[in-house]
């Protein structure tokens, strides 16, 4: 592939989604770290297991049409995340995190190490940790799991557009949040 990691713009000024996921993965960096010096290798599992399905259920999922037109802040943002997923996986899967950092990293980022096994263990950015916007995008994923459930009920399949729903506080949320909640649940139109 062509992607190239040169032409990334720098991390605290990339969209909402970049700076969501980003903040999160400090967070989890955190918490495995913790996990792994309890020797407690089954919590680090299951908060990398969550991290991956917020990663490729909602960042990867909402974010598809920048991947398909090649945002370099879309690519640098995923890059990282597996950089640091492989890097934070290797003291329990060390042979696939060897192949994905032989395989998938070093060949768009030949400054790697050699080996995820050289590689220092990942640390903390706290510039990238934005507790508020976790807040609002776990906000929106409830809205859009309660809107989801709401159709359910009432037997109206997502496809179906509605024109109207009633969210409370949805003004309170940033505009690519409320776009996002929109098309999640195809909604003309939601109102406070």
């Amino acid at each position: 592939s062509n992607f190239d990691l040169s032409n990334s713009p720098a991390q605290i000024g990339r969209p909402i989604m970049d700076r969501w996921i980003l903040s999160e993965l400090q967070i989890l960096i955190s918490d495995v770290d913790k996990a792994y010096a309890d020797f407690d290798s089954q919590s680090a599992g299951r908060l990398i297991a969550t991290f991956i399905d917020d990663l490729s259920n909602w960042y990867v999922r909402r974010s598809r049409r920048r991947f398909w037109d090649g945002d370099p802040a879309a690519l640098a943002t995923l890059h990282e995340c597996i950089k640091v997923l492989t890097q934070l996986m290797s003291p329990m899967v060390p042979f696939i995190t060897e192949q994905v950092w032989q395989k998938v990293l070093r060949p768009v980022d030949t400054k790697l190490p050699e080996s995820v096994h050289l590689a220092d263990f990942p640390e903390v950015d706290n510039s990238l940790i934005d507790s508020t916007l976790m807040n609002k995008v776990a906000t929106t994923r409830r809205i859009v799991e309660l809107g989801r459930a709401a159709r359910a009920s009432s037997q109206i399949k997502i496809r179906q557009p509605l024109g109207r729903a009633l969210v409370a506080g949805y003004s309170l949320l940033d505009q690519e949040l409320q776009e996002q909640i929109s098309e999640e649940l195809n909604v003309h139109r939601i109102e406070d």
